[in-house]
């Protein structure tokens, strides 16, 4: 196996073992028998462990086409498609977690244990994500597209809603609510749309409920 595929091979264990058993109860000598290689193997190719945690976010990342996902972001966000700038966003969350469920037993394992990987996770990729959306609706907000919303409580709302879809799959094998990551992502995309922009001219929001009335 070339160095770079047994590379490959141990992040792959690693994230397995991590996912199954918690970061407290995997020991580097557990992933070396199951990679079928020494300790000495695993410290050649990861100093410390920090050095392992950074790899399996890299990993995912490049698993999940990061890249390619916020250059579509982007594209979105620079001709103001809204509608379609949510529902992507949504889709990828849906279908990346259903692609590999191990992660986010991983990120929750991280932070019930107060891991390093946890802060990890959030300081790289969450922050830049939610920063991203944030300026998104706060620019359309002055841009009269969206009403008056906190944009940061709105992106992290945006995000929990595709988030808590695979979660509720995962952890309680919940089918209540089920479908297509395009069809889940439309409609709760739609949802979301609805509740932030801006209401037509004509209408009036009921002071108390802020619902939409008809005028």
């Amino acid at each position: 196996m070339s160095g770079e595929d047994r590379r490959r091979q141990i992040v792959r264990i690693a994230m397995q073992q991590f996912s199954e058993k918690g970061f407290n109860g995997v020991t580097t000598k557990e992933i070396a028998a199951r990679a079928g290689v020494s300790e000495a193997i695993i410290f050649r190719h990861f100093a410390t462990k920090q050095d392992l945690y950074a790899a399996i976010l890299d990993q995912k990342m490049k698993d999940a086409d990061a890249r390619s996902f916020w250059e579509r972001m982007r594209e979105l966000a620079a001709r103001r498609d809204d509608q379609n700038f949510f529902e992507t966003i949504m889709r990828h969350v849906i279908e990346r977690h259903r692609a590999d469920y191990s992660f986010q037993r991983l990120l929750f394992f991280s932070a019930l244990e107060g891991h390093e990987l946890s802060d990890m996770f959030f300081r790289l990729y969450v922050r830049d994500i939610f920063d991203f959306l944030a300026d998104y609706i706060e620019t359309r907000i002055r841009e009269g597209a969206f009403r008056e919303v906190n944009p940061h409580v709105a992106a992290r709302s945006l995000f929990a809603m595709p988030f808590l879809q695979t979660m509720f799959e995962q952890l309680h094998g919940d089918q209540t609510v089920t479908g297509s990551p395009e069809a889940l992502a439309r409609a709760y995309s739609s949802i979301f749309f609805e509740g932030i922009r801006r209401p037509a001219a004509g209408a009036r929001v009921h002071p108390a409920s802020e619902t939409v009335v008809p005028s």
